[in-house]
């Protein structure tokens, strides 16, 4: 891949951090940690222009979706609490 030179100040503890991940160089290390960083910042907001476009279509879910939202992720996480353990 083509390469351009730029200047880039780094905190201490960001490099310690990439040199611990180590790899071919810190150039490469720190490459592949911001591509992958981008990476996530560009599917974060594909899904947040998605879901407002779903308000837009939809409306906003009300809060009994909420409720049941976040009572299903918490059982897909088991963080549910169980009556039988008596906690």
């Amino acid at each position: 891949m083509k390469k351009r030179r730029v200047t880039l100040n780094l905190d201490e503890d960001v490099v310690e951090a990439l040199e611990a991940i180590g790899g071919r160089s810190l150039s490469a290390t720190a490459n592949d940690a911001l591509r992958d960083a981008v990476a996530v910042a560009a599917h974060q907001a594909a899904l947040s222009r998605w879901l407002d476009e779903l308000d837009e279509r939809h409306g906003p879910p009300s809060a009994e979706e909420y409720d049941l939202a976040d009572a299903t992720l918490d059982a897909a996480m088991g963080l549910h609490e169980d009556s039988s353990s008596g906690a």
